[in-house]
């Protein structure tokens, strides 16, 4: 049974009640003026017919004039039956129906103000996304609650009148400031506390309440519980964001940096956010034809991944490696753009370690080789003139020189062997003229005057 029921049976009620109270009365007093006509004393009695007609102008307001008029009619009758017709009597009679008529219509006219306001404030309790409760001041006894309040908690609104307010709350402490406030400010706004629940155990809600008359209290509820998972899962997230190894920022969509975490003022050599928070992330990149390539495929592709070059706070370049990804909504709206970068110039400038030690290394060969062709060359005119002097000295000469033809032969096989350990090193450890030449470029471009 809800609320709303309640409240129509006890109308009902009340009603069949006062259509009792409004039938006898008006008997009772039609009666005592009959027999006071009777005696020729009729100074109070008619007074007495005020008491059917206010009643009935109050609980019945749209028939209360018609109900007046009735018992002005009746009461007429009797006067002009009893007095036989004396026109003094029939003129008082008359004067006091028209205040009966005049006091059934006021009271009809409030009566029916006063039932609109009620049936529109309890339409409001009722039907209010609230939770409303109405709780006894002296044993904090739950008179009555809404349907609101009754599903918040997981509970009927009969079975919450036979619990107490005070057995609602989880926190003694808030509970506590929350009586104190009320007895000496009579009334508490928007205090955050948990209520048990049927449901889930406890509900996190928003509380506010002032006193009533009759020692009684109004106290509204707001279910907060998901608001609250939402900040808290927020918080965590957030607080991922900002104290993560990775260095992250989020831009609008017109590329203006809004938020950006601690590891990245580390990379950029910042010492606060507001020196990057509200500038445009352009002018970090040192490649405006690389920003322009990601400005232009974000909306379409959603994400972008690849390396580029940053310029730091105090102008000198470094490279990362960035993903950027299109943020959007529960409708696919796009909303913000998150970035994520890593510093890579430790490994690029281990690249071009690697690439200066293969250049060292093909130089090397290339000089052993051409050391070879210019020893062989004057050997080969030793040995011819060492030929032309046939004698023991001329043997020893030649000898020396084809030990000098054999070392230079083991130098040519190691030249060999340079060339396949060259392309071990390019095939294996990815380093090479053509794989660092845009390297070299940026090199160039960087420490041009």
């Amino acid at each position: 049974m809800t609320g709303t029921n309640i409240f129509v049976e006890g109308e009902e009620s009340f009603a069949n009640l006062w259509l009792f109270i409004v039938i006898n009365t008006t008997i009772l007093a039609l009666l005592i003026n009959i027999l006071s006509l009777n005696y020729g004393s009729n100074d109070v009695a008619p007074f007495l017919l005020y008491i059917p007609v206010v009643i009935a102008a109050y609980w019945y307001p749209n028939r209360g004039p018609l109900f007046a008029v009735i018992i002005s009619l009746a009461y007429m009758g009797m006067v002009y039956y009893f007095t036989r017709g004396a026109i003094g009597e029939l003129i008082a009679s008359s004067v006091k129906c028209y205040i009966l008529l005049g006091v059934s219509v006021v009271v009809s006219s409030l009566a029916t103000h006063m039932r609109k306001n009620e049936v529109k404030y309890r339409g409001i309790f009722n039907h209010s996304e609230a939770g409303i409760g109405l709780v006894k001041s002296s044993d904090l006894s739950i008179i009555e609650v809404n349907k609101r309040f009754a599903e918040m908690l997981g509970y009927t609104s009969e079975e919450l009148t036979t619990i107490s307010f005070a057995d609602l709350w989880m926190d003694p402490t808030i509970k506590d400031t929350f009586f104190n406030q009320l007895n000496v400010h009579e009334n508490v706004e928007s205090l955050e506390t948990r209520f048990k629940s049927r449901i889930d155990g406890e509900r996190w809600v928003l509380i506010s309440a002032g006193k009533l008359a009759d020692k009684e209290f109004v106290c509204t509820i707001v279910d907060i519980t998901d608001s609250k998972k939402v900040k808290e899962a927020l918080l965590i997230k957030d607080h991922a964001i900002s104290s993560s190894i990775n260095a992250i920022a989020i831009l609008d969509l017109d590329f203006n940096i809004t938020y950006v975490n601690q590891s990245l003022l580390r990379m950029m050599e910042c010492e606060s956010e507001q020196e990057l928070s509200g500038k445009n992330s352009c002018q970090f990149f040192g490649s405006e034809q690389v920003f322009d390539e990601i400005r232009d495929s974000l909306p379409k592709k959603g994400s972008w991944f690849g390396e580029i070059t940053l310029i730091k706070y105090n102008k000198s370049p470094f490279f990362v490696l960035i993903w950027m990804n299109l943020v959007k909504d529960e409708t696919g709206k796009p909303i913000c753009i998150m970035a994520s970068f890593i510093d890579i110039s430790d490994r690029k400038q281990m690249e071009m370690e690697k690439q200066k030690a293969l250049e060292q290394i093909e130089q090397n060969i290339e000089q052993f080789a051409i050391l070879g062709d210019h020893i062989r060359n004057p050997l080969a005119v030793i040995m011819g003139l060492s030929s032309l002097a046939p004698g023991e000295i001329s043997d020893k000469i030649i000898l020396q020189a084809r030990e000098i033809d054999r070392i230079v032969t083991q130098l040519d096989r190691g030249w060999i062997e340079s060339e396949k350990v060259r392309d071990f090193i390019k095939r294996y450890y990815m380093v090479g003229t053509a794989d660092m030449e845009p390297h070299k470029e940026e090199k160039k471009k960087y420490h041009s005057p």
